[in-house]
């Protein structure tokens, strides 16, 4: 039942990545070490915000008043792309690499169906491109892109009630069938495009929703925009930073095995 109601909490803090490295100790791999996929390359701390009493990296409200929330530091890595299939030798021209890092929240969280205990581990991951990828991977997604779209607008076109085909109106059976198979040739062709479309765009640039890929798209314009580019600690290019998302890692419950009869616990 855990926000079942849909009901949504959001934590709004700022970090502070470096690029140095705390010494882990040897021995089985953590669930952390295993998160960023190799040794880690920095440390990525909550910058912490000033109360009365004591600092606090985020706050949020519930039936008790405002909740303060303390942010344990982690360590960061940046993946350099691989392929999307284990049958494709290549990366896609302009993938995204993979920046993982890793906090936990040191302050249990309740507030209605949402909640979190003490010492939750999150796992966090998102897409990155340095100056050189990322023309090139508005490049490989516009084709992509495009077709979807068109796609999209052919099939408004012949379902639109003024423009669209007059056989599915209904006047004659025979028309209206082969309206209806036209109909659902254009849908078929919609969904195969946007499937297309769908296998590599989590792994390249994501545009701006006010981009028409219809239309010719001002690469330029986007390396020019200061506030998507800035130098990540350890590195000396230009990088963004893009969608993200982020796990908590919870325990897996148990189920006890039982038997035949209901007596059995083990079967």
């Amino acid at each position: 039942d855990w926000g079942y109601n849909g009901v949504r909490l959001g934590l709004s803090f700022e970090i502070m990545a470096n690029a140095e490295t705390t010494n882990t100790k040897r021995g089985e791999p953590s669930v952390q070490m295993t998160w960023l996929g190799g040794k880690p390359t920095g440390t990525v701390e909550c910058i912490p915000q000033k109360n009365k009493d004591e600092d606090y990296c985020a706050s949020y409200i519930n039936e008790k008043g405002q909740q303060d929330v303390q942010i344990s530091s982690g360590q960061w890595r940046v993946e350099p792309p691989l392929p999307l299939l284990p049958s494709n030798v290549n990366v896609l021209p302009g993938q995204a690499s993979t920046l993982r890092f890793d906090l936990a929240l040191l302050t249990a969280i309740q507030r209605n169906t949402i909640s979190f205990p003490q010492d939750q581990l999150l796992l966090l991951q998102s897409n990155t491109f340095r100056t050189q990828q990322y023309p090139s991977g508005v490049r490989t997604l516009l084709p992509y892109q495009y077709a979807k779209d068109i796609a999209q607008q052919q099939l408004e076109e012949q379902l639109n009630h003024e423009t669209g085909d007059r056989r599915l109106d209904g006047g004659d059976i025979f028309e209206t069938l082969g309206g209806y198979k036209d109909v659902a040739e254009l849908v078929l062709e919609r969904d195969q495009k946007r499937r297309r479309w769908k296998d590599i765009e989590g792994v390249l640039p994501k545009l701006d929703s006010s981009i028409d890929a219809t239309r010719k798209v001002d690469i330029s314009r986007l390396l020019e925009d200061e506030k998507r580019w800035g130098i990540w600690p350890g590195d000396t290019e230009l990088m963004t930073i893009e969608r993200g998302v982020v796990l908590a890692v919870v325990a897996k419950e148990s189920k006890q095995k039982k038997g035949f009869f209901p007596w059995m616990q083990d079967g």
